[in-house]
Order: C-alpha cells, then sequence, then structure tokens
C-alpha cells in the first residue's frame, strides 16, 4: 500500500511538472511573439504576436497548454474595461441603435445560411454540420449542439477555430489600413489610489461569472464583468481604469489560447474542410465588410466601428481591437454580444428555416 501511495504521489507530481514545464513553454512563446510583433508594428502586437507564435508552435507539435482559466480571466479584465466605459450618455447612444443592430444581426444569420450552404458544397460535408460550423456563436456552444443533433462537431470545431482565427487576423490589419484612429482614450486614473477598489471589483466580477456560466449564457466570463462595471460607472462610484498591463497581459494569455486549439493530427485530417472553411471566411468577412458601409451610412458609425461590431468572430478579439484603435467598444461589445445571445436562443428555428431553405435551393441529399 505504502509503495502504492508513493508511486501514486510521484506520478501526480511528474504529471504537475509537466503540466507548469507546458505551461510556462506557451507563455515563453507567447512573449517573444508579442514582442516580435509589436517590433514589427504588427496591429494588435499582444494578441495576434501570441496567436500566430503559439499556432506555428503547436502545429509543428510543441508540447503547449495554455494557462488554466486564462481566457477567462483575461476575459475578466476586457469586460471590466468595456464596462467603466457605459456611463449613462453611452447607453443612450447604444439604445438609439437597437432596430439597426436587430436588422444586422438577422441579416448576418442569413449570410451565415449561405455560407453553410456553400461549405457544404465545397467540403462534402452534410447539411447539419455546415449548418452548425458556420453559425455566428461559440465554438464551444455550437460544437456542443452539433453533437447533440447527430452533427460532426470535430468538423465544426475546425471550421469555427480557422474562421476565428483568420477573422482576428486579419481585421485589425483592415482596421489599420482603412480606419482612423478614434480619438477615444482611456480615463488617465493614479493607480496608487485606486488598486484596492479595482482589485474588489475584480474578484466581485470573478466570482460573480464563475456563477453564473452554469446558466449557459453567452459569453458570461465577458459579460458578467462588463455588466457589474456598467452599474459601476451608471452610478459615478469611479472613475476607475484598467491598468494597460493589465490589458497587455489579458491579451498574451488569450492569445496562446487561440494559438494552443491548434493541432496539426486535426488540421491535417481535415485539409479539405480546412480549405473550404478559408474559402467560407472570406464569404463572410466580405459579407460583413458591406454590412457595416451599410451600417456605416445609415448610422453615421465610422466604417472601422461597423465592421468590428459585425465582424463574425470572437467578441474579446473585437472589442480589444477597438480598444486598440480608440474606438467606441462599447458599441462593438453592444453588437457581438447582441448578436450572439440572438444566435444561441433562435439556433435550432434557424436551423429548421436552413434545411427547408436547402432542400429549396437542391443543396441537401442528406
Amino acid at each position: 500500500m505504502l509503495d502504492r501511495g508513493e508511486h501514486g504521489g510521484g506520478a501526480r507530481l511528474k504529471a504537475l511538472v509537466d503540466a507548469v514545464a507546458r505551461i510556462g513553454l506557451t507563455l515563453a512563446i507567447g512573449i517573444a511573439g508579442a514582442f516580435l510583433a509589436r517590433s514589427l508594428a504588427i496591429p494588435l502586437p499582444y494578441l495576434l504576436g501570441p496567436l500566430l507564435a503559439c499556432g506555428i508552435a503547436a502545429m509543428a507539435g510543441a508540447p503547449l497548454r495554455a494557462v488554466p482559466y486564462g481566457r477567462e480571466i483575461g476575459q475578466v479584465v476586457v469586460g471590466l474595461a468595456i464596462g467603466l466605459r457605459f456611463i449613462p450618455a453611452v447607453v443612450l447612444t447604444v439604445a438609439k441603435l437597437l432596430p439597426f443592430m436587430a436588422l444586422a444581426i438577422v441579416l448576418m444569420i442569413f449570410v451565415s445560411m449561405l455560407a453553410a450552404i456553400i461549405l457544404r458544397r465545397l467540403a462534402g460535408i452534410d447539411s447539419r454540420t455546415a449548418f452548425f460550423a458556420t453559425a455566428a456563436a461559440g465554438v464551444v456552444e455550437m460544437a456542443v449542439v452539433a453533437h447533440q443533433k447527430k452533427a460532426d462537431g470535430d468538423i465544426v470545431a475546425v471550421v469555427h477555430l480557422i474562421r476565428v482565427t483568420a477573422i482576428v487576423t486579419t481585421v485589425p490589419f483592415l482596421v489599420t489600413i482603412f480606419g482612423a484612429d478614434g480619438g477615444i482614450q482611456p480615463v488617465l486614473v493614479p493607480l496608487a489610489g485606486e488598486i484596492w477598489p479595482l482589485l474588489a471589483l475584480f474578484l466581485a466580477s470573478t466570482a460573480a461569472a464563475f456563477w453564473v456560466r452554469r446558466l449557459r449564457l453567452p459569453n458570461t466570463w465577458l459579460l458578467v464583468p462588463a455588466i457589474i462595471a456598467a452599474v459601476v460607472a451608471g452610478l459615478d462610484l469611479g472613475p476607475f481604469s484598467i491598468p494597460p498591463l493589465a490589458l497587455t497581459i489579458a491579451q498574451i494569455v488569450i492569445g496562446c489560447w487561440l494559438g494552443c486549439r491548434f493541432r496539426r493530427s486535426l488540421l491535417g485530417r481535415l485539409s479539405q474542410v480546412t480549405v473550404s472553411a478559408l474559402v467560407v471566411t472570406a464569404f463572410l468577412l466580405a459579407a460583413a465588410a458591406g454590412l457595416a458601409t451599410l451600417l456605416s451610412y445609415a448610422t453615421g458609425l465610422p466604417f472601422v466601428t461597423s465592421l468590428l461590431a459585425l465582424a463574425p468572430a470572437g467578441v474579446t478579439e473585437m472589442v480589444l481591437t477597438a480598444t486598440a484603435m480608440h474606438l467606441d467598444s462599447t458599441i462593438v461589445t453592444a453588437f457581438q454580444i447582441t448578436r450572439i445571445a440572438v444566435v444561441m436562443t433562435t439556433i435550432l428555428f434557424a436551423l429548421r428555416i436552413f434545411e427547408a431553405l436547402s432542400r429549396r435551393l437542391g443543396a441537401s441529399s442528406d
């Protein structure tokens, strides 16, 4: 019994050391990628640098492991930064955009259905798998629902990963090329006088997001802290601001997490799906750009703000891009969160519409 216990303890210690080493390697690669991206003047270097560096390393077979709960904690930091900007004047501006928000979301859902039909034909997969693979919502949520509806969860996960990574990598360059600095600067508050309220706000937001996550709401790690911080801002309990260093660390951790999700074996096994996913992503991004042009014309919003608000990618990444360009991240957040919430709550109804549409267009032969 003693030998067996000692052997078990040694195995656990070895596993712990191995996990720490993998996490350390991942962070080292991510930090190196961030500084390299910054030296090359790549947009959003602290997010894209780690993403690309860890993605390449993962594809090469490096033993990487993301920081446990790193992406979630990073989202809490970003959510707080967003919420602290929700002063009453900002809330009023967002409320005025609700009709345009609703119309844009309906159009994006329709565009994603067209993308599913294209993906089905290019990749040779069944209609349900194609539908869940192009639905504009979170990769984990869509993979779970796809499995429940007897679709291929692996294909759904790969297509979502490629879509999010491609858009997160491409959009900051487009925003930098076609956009201008929005001029919206963060509130600068001396950190020494705010550290304890900020720490209390962070801990309360993290605990609340951890509790609410069991309700299966979309993006709780970002949304819950944003709501709590918005209440603080609305009650004029600040001003507070998230230290730039905290946002930098959050971006690096999130970028590492995204890069670690690439696996050479999975992408190689689904090579046709991978290529098809890139084509469909280009279609989705072009459609988002077209809708962003119409939204800008109708509302007066800058084109780059509209593009980030409608881009079918991760909320956190699009908001970070808006923040880096000093654009209105609150509008981007409102559009992105509303889109995901609508997609998640209407996904099965939309599936029935899609199946009827695909049959009419002759795209279904299941």
